[in-house]
């Protein structure tokens, strides 16, 4: 047989060889995975919501359709269930406008009536690729429509991009968490710009966050102790809070005291059965972390 373009083959079998040793490294993490979506079922999907799977995504879900805690089931959940988890980021980003005023500046003159300011988000949101639910609040857009599109973390009005594509999401995540399980070689080494969810990124780099200032620093030093000590991508980001202030009800700021943070660190490894001196030895000394000669040490609340 000869190939008009032998170069398309190699990629769809890397795509295909891929999604099988991903199903079977969910299998063997103990998440259950049902057999793959059929071409009739992703037909009725994709016509109930408007969308299509991205190629790389459509790939996995073929493959087989992981059914555990956090990700869709696109064969089982009710259509009302389906449409809630694919208009959560829209709902949630709403939801910050109209409640907290939320509105970033590449956005426009914001309108003083709420009403007003909630009708033009809708508009904007609405213009916006579609994103898909990959796995509790990550997402993939599905414009355009091609393999390779990052994916991107989006909780209320925190939109962070976690990975290039997904092949890095999922080692980034703790399904990928072992070394017996790399990134293709085809994965992506850059992140593509993805109209609106990009400018959103760039939005909340602009606004900053508690991660700078002083303790940051040290803060990054306690990520990496902690990754080496074997906690998941995932733990450690809710540990630190990296993505959000989802606990209060007013922004992150300067008025949430830096060491407050660390104090609630701490107090969750300690409530998650650490001794003091575990938490210590895990996150460093407490000269490590010392801000300079007059400052408290990151780890003075131990």
């Amino acid at each position: 047989m000869t190939l008009s373009n032998p170069n398309l083959l190699r990629v769809c079998f890397s795509y295909a060889a891929y999604a099988k040793n991903l199903i079977n490294h969910l299998h063997s993490s103990n998440i259950p995975v049902e057999p793959g979506l059929s071409d009739e079922e992703f037909s009725a999907v994709e016509s109930s919501f408007s969308f299509k799977f991205p190629p790389d995504l459509r790939s996995i879900l073929q493959e087989g359709l992981p059914v555990g805690p956090g990700f869709p089931n696109w064969r089982c959940s009710s259509k009302q269930q389906l449409d809630i988890l694919t208009n959560l980021p829209i709902l949630g980003i709403c939801k910050e406008v109209s409640r907290n005023g939320f509105w970033p500046d590449y956005w426009g003159e914001k309108p003083d009536d709420i009403d007003r300011a909630l009708k033009l988000a809708k508009g904007l949101l609405k213009k916006a690729p579609v994103l898909v639910p990959i796995y509790r609040h990550f997402y993939m857009p599905t414009t355009p429509f091609m393999a390779g599109n990052p994916v991107f973390y989006v909780h209320g009005k925190v939109v962070r991009m976690w990975s290039f594509d997904i092949a890095r999401f999922f080692q980034r995540l703790e399904f990928g968490s072992s070394s017996l399980f790399a990134s293709p070689v085809w994965a992506a080494k850059e992140a593509r710009g993805i109209e609106f969810w990009t400018e959103m990124v760039g939005n909340a780099a602009a606004r900053g966050s508690w991660w700078s200032g002083d303790l940051g620093g040290c803060l990054e030093e306690v990520c990496w102790r902690l990754r080496d000590g074997g906690w998941k991508e995932e733990d450690v980001r809710e540990m630190m809070m990296m993505d959000g202030c989802d606990e209060f009800d007013h922004d992150c700021g300067e008025s949430l005291d830096m060491g407050w943070r660390v104090r609630v660190l701490s107090g969750r490894l300690l409530r998650a059965g650490w001794s003091t001196e575990d938490v210590v030895e895990s996150l460093g000394s407490p000269e490590d972390c010392n801000l300079d000669d007059g400052g408290e040490s990151c780890f003075d609340i131990c």
